[in-house]
This record gives C-alpha cells, structure tokens and sequence, in this order.
C-alpha cells in the first residue's frame, strides 16, 4: 500500500481513534480506527464513583456528550444515560460512554499497540492497579500495551511496581517552551517522550534518541507538518486522522 510504503517505519497513532470523522473516544470511532491503516489505538482513562474504568479524556462529560457530570462523582449507570456521539453528529446517537473492558474486548485479538493515557492520575489513588488488573483479566500481551501521562511521577512509580509494559511521558508546550525535558533523568523509567508537535526540534530529537527515548508527537493533522517532523527523525505521529497525513 502507498501509505505504508511512503512512511515506511513512521508509526501511527489514531488519537482517540479516528475522532476526526467519529466522535472522539467512542467505541464506533475505535472500530473504524482499527478497521483502518493505523499501528497503534490511544485513549483516555479516567475511574467512575464506583470504580469502573472509563474512556473518555476529559474529567467531566460537558464537552463530548449531552448531560454535565463529573466522572469521579458519578457512577457508570450515570454516565450510561448520556449520548456521546450527537455532539459530533446526529449520525451517530446513542454512542455510549465506553468502559475499559469494551476497549480491551475489541482490541484483543487484533495486531495494533494500545496507547493508553491515565487522565488526572492523582484524583484516582489506584487507578493503575486496577488498570493492569483489567490487562490481565482479558490476557493482553504487555508488549502490545503503552502506558503514558503527564504526570511524569506517576509513570515512574509505574516503572518501579514493575508492571512490564512500555512507557511513556507526555511532554506540555506550556511546561516546556522554554526549557528541555530531562531526557536522562526520564529515561530511566521510560520508552517515550511524547510532546506537543510545536516542541520537535532538531536539538530535541538528538537528545531523546541519544538517551533511548522515541519520539511520538501529538497531535498531527497536517500532511505537511508531518512530512516535516518525519523529516526531523520522529518515530511517530498521534493524529486524529492518521490514515489522511501522506495522501
């Protein structure tokens, strides 16, 4: 195929599946992900009132569905009452918040890495335990599994409870525009360094690499922007449409 031929080993990340055409982090936009030419699947954690794993990236359901609740406040038979795909399109109603386990039962059988960002890890005490409770209830091999944040502490106690799956570090414009990271220092407990697209430079990628870092910048949804930043050496590019960035 032309796609995978011009990108060669540049992999792709469909951003909260492919939430340029579904709405974001929707079960429907996670099987026309996978359907598609993608090598990896992200999405957003967050934990209900009564303990279950949620995906969805914001901490309240305002933005990306028609109720107003905060997750950690309500239970899931709340949050079931809600639509979450008639915000993006009366096409597609009726789409429900969807749990962890739904994720985990419709990727497990298929080739691509699940990306997974733990939202706010500080308002869920736990939360990776249980986490990686699920991985093991539904026998997701680890190497198919990246486990990512902002929370650079948080991804280092993960390191340290010695869970097996890759890592990574999530890095902010606002945080770093004026300074680099620490890649030492985060690859340590890391595999990836993944920033804000506007902070790959040069001088950024030399250091990740030299320090065994890969680079996965977010989020790239300009065909131009990602032949540059492939130029500049990234090893792949979060995007919300993945499958259109080198036609």
């Amino acid at each position: 195929m032309q796609l995978k031929e011009e990108r060669q080993n540049l992999l792709l990340v469909a951003h909260r599946g492919l939430s340029s055409e579904y709405p974001e982090n929707t079960l429907i936009a996670f099987q026309a992900a996978l359907q598609s030419n993608i090598d990896m699947l992200e999405i957003d954690l967050h934990r209900t009132a009564d303990g279950c794993l949620v995906v969805i990236h914001d901490d309240s359901i305002d933005r990306t569905s028609n109720g107003s609740e905060k997750i950690k406040a309500a239970t899931l038979d709340a949050l079931r009452q809600y639509d979450f795909g008639i915000s993006k399109n009366s096409l597609f109603e009726r789409q429900l918040i969807p749990t962890f386990e739904e994720v985990l039962q419709l990727i497990q059988s298929l080739p691509q890495t699940l990306l997974i960002e733990v939202k706010q890890p500080k308002n869920y005490p736990g939360i990776e335990n249980d986490l990686f409770n699920k991985l093991e209830q539904y026998n997701i091999n680890k190497d198919k599994v990246i486990i990512q944040s902002f929370d650079q502490n948080f991804i280092e106690v993960l390191y340290k409870k010695g869970f097996g799956c890759r890592l990574g570090v999530l890095i902010s414009r606002k945080r770093y525009w004026y300074h680099m990271p620490k890649f030492r220092k985060i690859s340590v407990y890391a595999d990836f360094v993944n920033p804000h697209y506007s902070l790959v430079t040069k001088t950024f990628m030399k250091q990740a690499h030299q320090n065994g870092l890969k680079v996965m910048p977010y989020t790239v949804n300009d065909g131009n922007l990602a032949r540059k930043l492939e130029r500049l050496g990234v090893d792949g590019l979060i995007s919300n449409n993945p499958n259109l960035l080198f036609h």
